[in-house]
């Protein structure tokens, strides 16, 4: 995702909260020289923000006067970095070049810098600039695949997930390794690589790179087939590639073999249908299909209880609902938990109140222990999407509907300076009269 002009400013600004030196100037500084103000640092540096007028060019220009006044800043690696992102935005070659070199010089696992840096040796294609990218891509993999063996999954997404996020990063770094390779007219390393990246995850460029080396070897069925492959994945996922080239080509080695592009609708149709059916039960195991699919009326939504069983929102119409959407992620959420078990404990007596944890967790098998070891004993449901339907950006996010289900109330995150149970009440109570 490319990050904007004031993002990169915000970033930096931020930064600025601390002091550049603190008691002591850097050991490499001169012990002769007194470190500069860290005020009149930091004035010097909004300077070169703001004089820049939006410009990025005018901005490098400016951070890079800045680090020539001040060399020893302790936020020069922010700076450079910020520097080399939007030189490889602004294809400004020579520059990114110099500034991801000697990034990776410090530190040559940054998997980020690797791949933007090779990205750009290969697009400035100039002596050595391919060596130099293999080199720096060999790397990439390593340190990816490294970096794979050591990262936990996060809690927040499934085992499944985690997998293909992880089969998605292989297949990003074997396609851009195996485009060198193919750069460098090394057809046998290009195309294991690339094979490894189709595998992994079904890329269009994957497939499109694996078409220009059948291409290359005079194996014109397989190209035609990859062509075709590439083609119809960037018609149906947000990849982006070069279309009209690609049915192009796949147009010209087509007809070079059957005299007309005849046939070559069906091919697409069959390969077509054939990718999206892989892509659908590939997608059913990293999702649980939308059981509420196109309901917009929450007091139509089935939930999941813990055990399995449904729960049909449309049964609990003519009660007050409480709704407290949560995570095991989620930090505040264990604050606020037991005063949510403590509002329901008071209104255990009252039929006409329901309440009802509703669980955001992607992974499913972390609810249950989560509960056991904090001796949490709530209703606890898997939302079925209807946080979305609610909007729920922030977790946890209490909601109250009203007999008609509509919503009387709601709060996002977890206040501390109010009364929790004693406030929900008193909204439950506002709730009942409606």
């Amino acid at each position: 995702m490319k990050r904007s002009l004031w993002s990169v400013v915000m970033c930096i600004c931020l930064c600025l909260c601390v002091d550049a030196y603190g008691q002591n100037p850097p050991a490499d500084k001169p012990p002769s020289e007194a470190p500069p103000s860290p005020m009149v640092m930091e004035e010097d540096l909004r300077r070169a923000i703001q004089s820049s007028g939006g410009s990025e060019p005018q901005l490098i220009a400016n951070l890079e006067a800045y680090l020539k006044k001040y060399p020893y800043s302790e936020r020069r690696n922010e700076i450079e970095n910020e520097i080399f992102k939007m030189c490889v935005k602004l294809r400004d070659y020579d520059r990114a070049i110099r500034y991801g070199e000697k990034m990776l010089t410090d530190n040559d696992t940054n998997i980020e810098v690797l791949t933007s840096t090779v990205t750009v040796l290969r697009e400035r294609h100039a002596e050595g600039d391919l060596n130099k990218a293999l080199v720096y891509a060999d790397k990439l993999v390593k340190s990816f695949e490294t970096l794979l063996t050591e990262s936990a999954k996060p809690r927040r997404i499934s085992a499944a997930q985690w997998e293909d996020r992880k089969q998605q990063g292989l297949a990003s770094v074997y396609l851009l390794r195996g485009r060198v390779h193919a750069d460098l007219g090394n057809l046998d390393k290009a195309q294991a690589d690339l094979q490894k990246s189709f595998k992994a995850a079904r890329l269009a460029g994957a497939a499109v790179s694996l078409a220009e080396v059948a291409e290359k070897r005079k194996d014109n069925d397989l190209a035609i087939e990859n062509y075709a492959q590439g083609f119809v994945i960037s018609l149906v996922t947000d990849e982006t590639i070069d279309k009209a080239a690609v049915r192009r080509k796949l147009g010209q080695l087509y007809a070079a073999k059957k005299g007309s592009e005849t046939g070559l609708g069906d091919l697409l149709l069959k390969t077509y249908d054939n990718f999206v059916k892989e892509r659908n039960e590939h997608l059913a195991k990293l999702e649980a299909p939308n059981i509420n699919e196109g309901l917009a009326d929450a007091m139509q939504f089935t939930l999941t209880k813990l055990d399995g069983s449904r729960l049909k929102m449309s049964e609990q119409k003519g009660k007050v609902v409480v709704l407290n959407f949560w995570a095991t992620w989620c930090g505040p959420c264990l604050t606020e938990m037991p005063l949510f078990e403590k509002t329901m404990a008071k209104y255990k007596d009252d039929k006409d109140v329901v309440f009802l944890a509703v669980t955001t967790d992607e992974d499913r098998e972390l609810v249950s222990p989560f509960l056991k070891q904090h001796k949490f004993n709530l209703p606890v449901a898997y939302a079925e999407h209807l946080d979305d339907l609610f909007a729920v950006a922030s977790i946890p996010t209490t909601i109250i509907l009203d007999r008609n289900g509509q919503i009387a109330f709601r709060q996002a995150g977890f206040n501390p300076r109010e009364d929790f149970v004693e406030s929900l009440s008193a909204r439950i109570e506002e709730a009942k009269k409606k």
